[in-house]
């Protein structure tokens, strides 16, 4: 491939982004390639199989067959609880193909986040992976809409799992050719789950043509993907930002993706690099960390088809992007998107890097900044970001006034706070609400507060995020607790862990204290700004 790092390769990017009326996601990322003549070559890589776009684009058919003759139609939504498995490509462009609504949702959930999609989504069908499926299965029991339920079991083993159908033998009858639905660009393709103040996902509605708009705008004008690339994610499929960044974005160019379906300990991400030949790692600044203090499992590995790192999900620290820099020699293209505008809108480029910054915007956005009335700031003052793109969502589903709130045409308000220096670049200052951001994933501090009262130990408890020694943001939770019980080191370790069997464990403390009395307003509310405070001078 071309230098991604020298300016003179940049494409032009001054053409205006025009989408076809009648486009269908299938065929604009996989059936084009064949068009193209690149049936045979590697789309997936996956253990030690080479999956081409001939075989995605026969697996994606079959799976559309399937739901039709389930009866799905147009607009039916489907519940993907999917790994990163190949499974997943041909499911997720199946049911773009078919003309129906892909949800994919996190597989790292509970049974009672599953319980509120059945009913939230109220999905026509449900793939789920095997290992999903004990956690989605107490929760079909009592939905109020019955979906059709698909299992994928990769173990190879047939195991009957009453009132489901079996993935390999349902697919496996169909046809490798089918009619694809002839869909609008307006017409919806994809849910994108945002998390929401309450802890239950806010989905964000989106239509074939915001992935395709943000697919050239960002990863082949900007990022300047193309053919030779091979990518690898350490976010999963289920977000929408390695949705992108590990499928969609390879396949509208003809690269390859890399699929991992476990969690990868941060050292085994240089053997993957090297194995794969990876050129463009996805990530997360709390992986990047991780890499850096498990820098020693590079000795010996051959990295030099890696020419970039995409950072996104929180700010990247300076120090960690002088760290990785200094050991690695790869340059990180640090960038900020959403599941609201789907993806990257401001982002350092190759050939573009200000240390500590989250670089400019990709071309085809624009912005404001606004103070709390809804006024312009002055230049080079903290507002609240409103984005603008073609990408942005329809709204969020069933929640017409959190949607009217967020949602203005083209432009998506946040609550993110920046300022931009005086050369474009945009400077992240912090939340103006109570949302944490761990590991790259919102959490709401209300749902964790929620889970630690149901410790026996527990009276109350207040949750803030607190910045570690990496300066990545964790949560931490202040407890006050009942009569009868005394403060120890033992005892907050338990609470801790029986908040980890009680949620994600993503979104539990990491660490936690227990206080006399939480700070209150002379309303009852928690005060978070001074649990900030103390958590700040706690570590410092």
């Amino acid at each position: 491939m071309t230098d991604p790092s020298d300016p003179s390769e940049a494409k032009d990017t001054s053409d205006t982004i025009t989408i076809p009326d009648r486009v269908n996601m299938a065929e604009w990322f996989l059936d084009a390639r064949l068009a193209e003549g690149r049936g045979e070559r590697t789309a997936i890589f996956y253990r030690d199989q080479r999956i081409s776009y001939r075989a995605v684009v026969e697996a994606s058919c079959q799976v559309t067959n399937l739901l039709r003759e389930l009866g799905l139609r147009i607009e039916d939504r489907v519940l993907l609880l999917l790994l990163d498995t190949p499974e997943f490509a041909y499911a997720y462009f199946g049911v773009l193909r078919a003309g129906a609504v892909a949800v994919p949702a996190n597989t790292w959930l509970k049974t009672d986040d599953y319980a509120y999609y059945l009913e939230y989504a109220r999905p026509r069908a449900v793939i789920v992976d095997a290992e999903v499926y004990p956690q989605l299965a107490p929760a079909l029991a009592g939905a109020a809409y019955p979906p059709i339920v698909i299992v994928v079991d990769r173990s190879g083993e047939t195991v009957r799992r009453e009132g489901t159908l079996e993935w390999s033998a349902e697919v496996g009858r169909q046809a490798k050719t089918a009619q694809t639905e002839p869909t609008y660009r307006d017409d919806f393709s994809t849910w994108l789950s945002s998390s929401g103040s309450t802890g239950k996902p806010k989905c964000v509605v989106h239509m074939h043509h915001d992935f395709i708009w943000n697919t050239i705008a960002y990863a082949q004008r900007t990022l300047g993907l193309t053919e030779n690339d091979i990518t690898l994610a350490a976010p999963k499929l289920f977000f929408g930002y390695a949705l992108a960044s590990n499928m969609l974005f390879p396949f509208s160019v003809g690269g390859a993706c890399v699929l991992i379906p476990e969690r990868v300990p941060a050292r085994d991400y240089y053997e993957l690099l090297e194995r794969y030949r990876v050129t463009n790692f996805v990530t997360v600044p709390t992986t990047i960390a991780k890499m850096i203090e498990a820098i020693d499992g590079a000795e010996g590995r051959d990295l030099s088809s890696v020419w970039g790192l995409v950072s996104a999900g929180e700010a990247l620290p300076g120090r960690l992007y002088r760290a990785w820099k200094e050991a690695t020699g790869v340059e990180i293209y640090d960038g900020i998107g959403s599941a609201e505008m789907f993806h990257i809108y401001i982002t350092n480029r190759p050939g573009d890097v200000k240390e500590g910054s989250l670089g400019k915007l990709v071309e085809g956005y624009t912005y404001r900044l606004i103070d709390d009335e809804g006024r312009d700031v002055a230049p080079g003052e903290i507002g609240t970001l409103v984005i603008t793109g073609e990408s942005a969502g329809a709204g969020y589903w069933r929640m017409r006034d959190r949607s009217r709130a967020t949602f203005w045409g083209d432009s998506v308000r946040g609550s993110d706070r920046f300022y931009v220096d005086e050369e474009g670049y945009f400077w992240f200052c912090g939340r103006g609400d109570d949302m944490l951001k761990c590991s790259g994933v919102y959490v709401s501090p209300v749902e964790v507060e929620n889970c630690l009262l149901g410790h026996p130990a527990v009276h109350e408890a207040g949750v803030v995020g607190v910045r570690d020694s990496a300066g990545l943001e964790k949560a931490m939770a202040y407890v006050e607790l009942r009569a009868g019980h005394s403060p120890s080191d033992a005892l907050a370790a338990e609470i801790i862990a029986y908040a980890r069997g009680q949620i994600a464990a993503f979104k539990a403390p990491r660490r936690l204290a227990f206080v006399d009395a939480l700070p209150r307003t002379d309303t009852g509310k928690i005060r978070r700004a001074a649990l900030r405070k103390l958590a700040a001078e706690t570590a410092s």
